[in-house]
């Protein structure tokens, strides 16, 4: 089994510590090698991650930056804010959109009775047409 190194990090709020995990979890890091101890003073958490030496500093740089893996939730309802007033500004535009996407839909479903059904009819007046002549 290889050897490992503790990495730890200190956050002042159990959030903070939560996201910290958060990030290590996404980043590759087993769950079960981390773990959350609240200090006696009731002033922050350390975070601690059991992992190879290679990783140790890996392991505290994304507990420790924030900013490369955190999305605000102001900028996601700024955009979808951004969005709806688009769509205000804008009605045609939504509306060929509508009716662009219905036309899309319209042409995905198979309508294998409607061409097969086409087919015969041509079938049949090309029959009739032959008898006709004869």
């Amino acid at each position: 089994m290889p050897s490992t190194t503790v990495a730890t990090g200190t956050f002042t709020s159990r959030k903070a510590a939560d996201q910290a995990i958060r990030r290590l979890i996404s980043s590759g890091f087993a769950r079960n090698s981390i773990a959350m101890h609240r200090h006696d003073d009731d002033e922050g958490f350390d975070v601690e991650i059991h992992t190879r030496r290679e990783n140790v500093r890996r392991a505290e740089k994304v507990m420790h930056d924030a900013s490369l893996y955190s999305i605000d939730m102001n900028d996601a309802r700024r955009a979808a804010s951004g969005v709806v007033e688009t769509a205000r500004a804008h009605p045609a535009l939504m509306l060929g959109a509508g009716v662009l996407a219905g036309f899309i839909l319209y042409n995905l479903i198979p309508r294998s009775q409607e061409r097969s059904s086409g087919h015969r009819q041509t079938e049949r007046k090309s029959q009739t047409q032959r008898r006709r002549r004869d």
